[in-house]
């Protein structure tokens, strides 16, 4: 018998995630937060979410929609949690008097996002026996065409997972396939955060088009204006940075140098990375058959879009601070993060997520591989 499964979120990859399942047999009830109930109104009146795209297409009856957090993770054994980093903390401290044991609670993506749940949680006294783990990327490139109507552009051929304590890994991942056959284990959670291509992909070449954006009014699409031999050059040079804190862990990068035509990362060693990074031009690291998805994808519209404001602070801003625990040098994440800090009036250091808020400043190295293993130091 198929678990039962809450989506919470309300945007493009909770509507394409809902759809999916229910699709696949699942009973999926969707939530989204009171105040944002617009988001999801439409299925709120009809529970049905329209999918086109990516096959299976058609009208999913999904089995409850709901703004009541309570009802929506009431004896379901997976939570997954499909909305911005931002949102994860204010979803963790409405749900933690509600959890159950044995629940599963999986961000995808995550961007860290397990560790501050599990902080939350702690500092909430929640004894309850949970695991929680995240993803990479979302399985989804989709974009919402309309009230409850989402299209799914190209979806994940595989998702490195990462699981907190990891040595709950192998039963966890083997539920989590049953969702996804494309779930792989990583080998913990930061790993896993690591791994999100978005940090390096979106804010760099969202910063050096700012110019194009705003003397556009945002009629303006990334993937095809935005990626140049100099911008490629950046994601070369942060890349290897974070290739340094790889090393430093002994973490596996699933770099974007061996796609398959749908944009996903089918992964190589850290050290092959390091090789092969140093010598890509722009289609050999990307491939031009991998980004056409997102060439059919308008934006950003300004620079106070989540290519920014989700991507600096909760993805570089993390980065950055791994680097500095580790003692790695990572200047070009420090300019970006310095930047986009003052293009937006911002203090990205201070709002994003930083190992302080995750609970592990200050560990070593073998200190934060004890803690990601066991949950406890």
């Amino acid at each position: 018998m198929k678990p039962k499964v809450a989506v919470l979120g309300g945007g493009n990859g909770a509507h394409a995630v809902a759809a999916d399942l229910t699709f696949a047999g699942y009973k999926v009830t969707m939530f989204e937060f009171p105040q944002f109930k617009s988001n999801i109104q439409k299925v709120l009146e009809t529970r049905e979410i329209v999918k086109e795209g990516v096959s299976p297409t058609g009208v999913a009856k999904i089995h409850v929609a709901t703004t009541d957090i309570a009802e929506a993770i009431k004896g379901v054994s997976i939570i997954l949690v499909i909305m911005p980093a931002f949102g994860q903390r204010m979803v963790a401290m409405t749900m933690a008097p509600y959890l159950e044991n044995g629940q599963i609670i999986a961000l995808f993506p995550g961007s860290g996002g397990a560790l501050e749940i599990h902080q939350v949680l702690k500092e909430k006294g929640i004894k309850k026996d949970i695991t929680l783990c995240e993803g990479v990327t979302l399985p989804y490139g989709a974009r919402m065409i309309g009230p409850g109507k989402v299209m799914v552009f190209t979806e994940a051929v595989i998702l490195p997972t990462g699981v907190f304590p990891a040595s709950r890994t192998d039963d966890t991942i083997s539920q989590l396939k049953s969702l996804y056959k494309t779930i792989q284990p990583a080998r913990d959670v930061l790993e896993a955060a690591i791994n999100n291509p978005n940090p390096v992909v979106h804010p760099v070449a969202t910063l050096l088009s700012a110019t194009r954006i705003e003397y556009s009014k945002g009629n303006f699409y990334l993937y095809v204006e935005g990626m140049t031999p100099s911008v490629a050059r950046t994601f070369e040079a942060l890349t290897r940075e974070k290739i340094a804190i790889c090393d430093a862990m002994g973490w596996t990068l699933y770099h974007w140098d061996n796609l398959d035509p749908r944009g996903y990362n089918l992964g190589n060693t850290v050290e092959e990375c390091n090789k092969k990074i140093l010598n890509t031009s722009m289609d050999s690291a990307f491939g031009k058959d991998s980004i056409q998805a997102g060439m059919k994808m308008k934006g950003p519209e300004n620079m106070k879009d989540r290519f920014i404001t989700e991507d600096v602070p909760y993805g570089m801003v993390l980065i950055s601070n791994l680097g500095d625990m580790l003692n790695i040098p990572t200047p070009v994440h420090d300019s970006v993060i310095e930047l986009c800090s003052t293009i937006n009036g911002e203090n990205y250091w201070e709002t994003g997520r930083s190992v302080q808020k995750l609970g592990i400043k200050g560990l070593d190295v073998n200190n934060l591989k004890k803690f990601l293993t066991e949950g406890e130091i």
